[in-house]
């Protein structure tokens, strides 16, 4: 089977926890690219491999999951115009602010605006970030440090990264508010989520390109194309736990055009978004990527976070037995 609906929805809590992961590592789940179980694949797009995790590691993930909700414990962003212009359209400059969950801020600055479901805002330096939202908007520059977490326990996931661009439908307003969260995404944290999907996904593939909106848990309507991706993202809380969200890229409008892409794969309902991720990709079967335009640009995704990222997908229940590997974009 050749189309892109493969991997549907997981419906399960919020993070992994400390106990879990530690018992992952003690299986050989945690290891480097020379595990014999680690998937390989060829930079530049191929593919290959052999089984990403085994039954021991699949065991040390069903320790149980904790109920701590996932939305205070990582970042989540909003974007703010510098102003707007006569029609009133956000300006060309504007902010992605990224709070902390202990409060604090920074900001990444946008540099370019345009209308319609494929623009926004556009940031040409997305991995460097400001402490004052005034730098974005003419005045002086006060940069800061990236973000940091703690490396996993399972192994190198990427280094926590913005955005490169944010569409006008993926804030609460074009250009404007808290980034939206997919309605249809979860999080996923042990192997109960893996039963959960075998139920979405059928009702999915039964969507998928009947040019019907459907009903998301939170009231609202999307379409489903018959060839749109299933979308992953790896956020990370402050204590250094991955955090799994997947969700398939529904769009607002019957043609695809205007897409919720990775940034609205984050873990609050009232929205936050993704504002910095670890690793963002997709699924297809049983190949895991780490494609997408949002959050490829990072030198940290290299093939070796990959492989981590098959093993964590395995030990949480989502099978991936290769993997296909896209170097950071320029």
């Amino acid at each position: 089977m050749h189309g892109r609906w493969r991997i549907g929805i997981i419906d399960a809590g919020a993070r992994a926890t400390a106990a879990v992961l530690a018992l992952v590592a003690a299986a050989g789940c945690g290891g480097g690219t020379d595990d014999p179980g680690s998937p390989q694949a060829t930079a530049g797009g191929g593919s290959s491999g052999g089984p990403a995790g085994d039954a021991g590691a699949a065991m040390a993930c069903g320790a149980p999951a904790p109920a701590t909700d996932a939305c205070g414990a990582v970042a989540t962003g909003s974007l703010t115009p510098c102003g707007h212009d006569a029609d009133g359209q956000p300006s060309q400059t504007g902010t992605l602010e990224i709070r902390q969950p202990d409060g604090t801020k920074m900001y990444t600055c946008a540099t370019s605006w345009s209308t319609g479901g494929s623009g926004g805002y556009w940031f040409d330096q997305p991995e460097q970030f400001m402490s004052d939202p005034q730098s974005c908007c003419g005045g002086a520059a006060t940069s800061v440090a990236a973000p940091t977490a703690p490396q996993p326990a399972i192994g190198p996931l990427g280094a926590p990264h913005a955005p490169r661009d944010i569409k006008p439908q993926e804030s609460a307003a074009p250009g404007a508010g808290p980034l939206k969260q997919n309605p249809f995404a979860v999080v996923v944290r042990d192997p109960a989520g893996g039963a959960a999907f075998q139920t979405a996904l059928a009702t999915w593939q039964t969507w998928a390109g009947d040019g019907n909106a459907h009903a998301a848990p939170d009231g609202s309507s999307y379409y489903l194309d018959q060839f749109a991706p299933i979308n992953y993202a790896i956020l990370e809380t402050s204590d250094g736990l991955p955090v799994v969200v997947i969700g398939p890229e529904v769009s607002v409008t019957a043609d695809g055009k205007a897409p919720l892409g990775h940034p609205t794969l984050g873990v609050c309902p009232d929205g936050g978004g993704a504002a910095l991720v670890l690793m963002a990709g997709e699924i297809a079967g049983t190949v895991l990527t780490n494609h997408s335009g949002r959050f490829g640009h990072d030198t940290s995704v290299t093939q070796d976070a990959l492989d981590t990222a098959a093993r964590l997908f395995n030990c949480l229940g989502i099978t991936v037995d290769s993997t296909t590997y896209y170097p950071p974009k320029p």
